[in-house]
């Protein structure tokens, strides 16, 4: 009996591992759009219902926002979100790739110059200087 108990346990431990490195492994971060043609529709007791990543897909090369790759690393750091990078490739934990929606928020943040401007008055409000120096660079970026 104590062998089905401890054999249940070990393999429930395994489990658990192989979910939890699952979960955090590190993938490419890739910007996500919003899905112009959900065609992908479940019908469930007569009512339509559409799943959250539905409306999102991530996007081509020539579909990505103009800014996304010069300022992600901002808005990752902004939005205390854990990245690293290797050979210029920028890497998220897959939990958090498999969120569309977030990284569709994430994706608009790049472009938008109103965050970045905001983001600059709380720094200045905040008295910190050298982040401020960095958001007036990339502010300046837009308007180039």
């Amino acid at each position: 009996m104590k062998k089905k108990v401890y054999a249940t346990f070990a393999i429930l431990i395994v489990l658990f591992s192989i979910y939890y490195y699952w979960q955090n492994r590190y993938v490419e971060l890739r910007p996500v759009i919003l899905n112009n043609d959900v065609q992908r529709v479940k019908v469930l007791n007569r009512k339509i219902v559409f799943f959250q990543n539905d409306f999102y897909k991530i996007a081509e090369r020539n579909e990505t926002p103009s800014n996304f790759y010069k300022n992600i690393k901002w808005v990752l750091e902004r939005e205390h979100q854990e990245y690293i990078v290797k050979n210029g490739v920028i890497y998220i934990k897959y939990k958090y790739m498999n969120d569309y929606e977030m990284i569709w928020n994430h994706t608009n943040k790049t472009n938008d110059l109103e965050w970045f401007k905001s983001q600059r008055s709380m720094d200045s409000f905040n008295g910190e200087n050298k982040k401020t120096e960095e958001l007036d660079r990339i502010i300046k970026g837009f308007r180039n």
